[in-house]
């Protein structure tokens, strides 16, 4: 499932549902499965922001993406690196634009962020 997450001052930001989910548990939500729509009021940014970094935060410490060093060993001892698409995405990477999305939201006293799932294409 595809989710797109909107609001009025920023663009839409898409993520497949199981990381939707799991940014959306990050925030403090806690659900089983991804609702198909949903709402963070304007009331609840704040709340969901802070959460949220605290995750990306943690998270860095827990999944760091590997340093400049660190590919510059593997380029020395012409080790070979794996394809982009097989890298892990940390959390911190995978909502950065969605907490911007929130960041934006929250500026706006009269703006929320709305998600919904749609097709594929």
């Amino acid at each position: 499932m595809l989710i797109t997450f909107r609001s009025k001052s920023s663009g839409e930001v898409l993520m497949l549902g199981k990381d939707a989910l799991q940014v959306l548990k990050a925030m403090g939500r806690t659900y089983e499965t991804m609702p198909e729509q949903g709402v963070i009021t304007h009331e609840q940014l704040a709340g969901a922001i802070a959460s949220l970094e605290r995750a990306m935060h943690h998270d860095k410490t827990e999944n760091p993406t590997p340093s400049y060093e660190e590919e510059d060993r593997q380029k020395e001892n012409d080790e070979e690196k794996p394809h982009p698409v097989q890298e892990p995405v940390n959390l911190a990477r995978r909502a950065y634009p969605l907490l911007e999305m929130l960041k934006a939201a929250q500026a706006d006293p009269e703006d929320s962020v709305v998600w919904n799932s749609s097709s594929a294409w």
